[in-house]
């Protein structure tokens, strides 16, 4: 278990409101110093470059802009900036980390045009919630090269960056790549390229970015500070700043975050304890998966989830009863989604929790997200629940009662 750094003093400064309502110099200057050192800019982030926590610029979210995406948690997480609208993308069989997905994106966007829609800035979480997986940088230049082409900003959201591990199954699986270690000559205008990282994802804002009540990098929910890193973009960074004032982080959490963040020995030890404990328990989730024949996701080697299909081990049942409400006329994608959800309230009574496939935009019915960042016992307990909780709804099913 690593400890924390020891010698966590308070001074009176830091119960203040510090420097201002954007972080404190210190704040500003560790976290361009971590940045640097681990996502490995093209040009190293300095403070001029300014970081603001938990900032959010109004300048990308006005009414009637759109950022899309599907199947990621920063879809959901962007319907919190502004009046921003989200157009969902399907991939349908397509590989979504390959870039001849580049062409869905184009089709998307003229389709928006047509609407009258008017697509400000392209969102992509990498590494991605729910798979799992990491873009490489060719997709990422694909990327750059379209929103280059279509003047649209490209935004990062990276706040899975450090928590990436071996797969066993996939020991080639595409490791993190940010952004800002992309060169942009020849590919996009730098000012249109941002990338976002935090201590953790807080709840939801008008100004803030992040919601959510799981654990990242360093699993510190309690700290609720984030950054935007904008290197080219005066005028963004400006808006920024403008807007922590609704947004500041808390004096205590600027101190304790650039406490831990400049203890590199510290922060190396905890990075390497927490990708370990990560590969370990995706094993055993994966395994007990495989041996109930649950079909999941695969390749991923990033975060703390897996994304599982648990209509397949009841699909004799589910398919009956969509046969009925076919039956009764109601629509094959509303009674699907029904069944989601009672099969989700039925894991609840079992005191599990899964999140929904529909939450992440997922095309298909009866997907649902697996978070196995726990203790082995319980997550063990967690698994077994859960294959409780199918059997009771299977039988449901047959007797028609569920």
């Amino acid at each position: 278990m690593c400890s924390l750094p020891e010698k966590f003093t308070v001074d009176s400064h830091s119960l203040t409101y510090g420097d201002g309502f954007s972080g404190s110099h210190r704040l500003r200057d560790t976290i361009a110093r971590f940045i640097t050192r681990y996502f490995n800019p093209v040009n190293p982030v300095i403070k001029t470059s300014f970081l603001s926590p938990l900032a959010w610029a109004r300048q990308l979210s006005f009414p009637g802009s759109v950022s899309w995406t599907k199947m990621t948690a920063s879809c959901l997480r962007a319907r919190t900036m502004g009046k921003a609208k989200i157009i969902g993308v399907s991939f349908g069989e397509m590989d979504p980390f390959g870039p001849e997905t580049v062409g869905i994106y184009e089709k998307a966007l003229a389709d928006a045009q047509r609407q009258g829609i008017r697509v400000k800035a392209v969102l992509l979480c990498n590494p991605q919630n729910p798979l799992g997986r990491c873009y490489t940088r060719e997709v990422l230049e694909a990327y750059m090269r379209f929103c280059q082409k279509q003047n649209l900003h490209l935004i990062a959201d990276e706040i899975y960056a450090l928590s990436t591990w071996k797969n066993p199954d996939f020991p080639n699986a595409p490791s993190f790549t940010s952004v800002l270690s992309v060169k942009k000559d020849g590919l996009i205008d730098p000012s249109l390229v941002h990338a976002l990282w935090g201590m953790s994802k807080v709840r939801a804002s008008a100004m803030l970015f992040w919601w959510d009540i799981l654990t990242l990098d360093f699993g510190s929910n309690g700290i609720r500070l984030g950054c935007v890193i904008s290197q080219d973009n005066v005028n963004f960074l400006r808006a920024a700043e403008a807007n922590s004032y609704f947004s500041c982080p808390s004096s205590l959490s600027d101190l304790a975050t650039s406490r831990i963040l400049s203890d590199d020995a510290w922060v190396q030890s905890f990075i390497q304890t927490n990708r370990q404990r990560l590969a370990e328990n995706y094993t055993i989730t994966i395994r007990f998966l495989e041996s109930h024949q649950i079909p999941y996701k695969k390749g991923g080697n990033v975060g703390f989830f897996v994304w599982v299909d648990l209509f397949d081990p009841i699909r004799r049942q589910v398919n009956a009863t969509l046969k009925k409400q076919a039956e009764a006329n109601v629509s094959s994608e509303n009674a699907a989604r029904a069944l989601e959800t009672k099969l989700q309230e039925k894991l609840l009574k079992h005191r599990i929790f899964l999140a929904l496939g529909a939450d992440f935009g997922g095309d298909v019915p009866g997907w649902y997200r697996i978070v196995f960042a726990h203790e082995k016992e319980y997550l063990r307990l967690g698994l077994n629940r859960m294959i409780n909780a199918l059997g009771v709804f299977r039988e449901e099913l047959d007797t028609g009662l569920a």
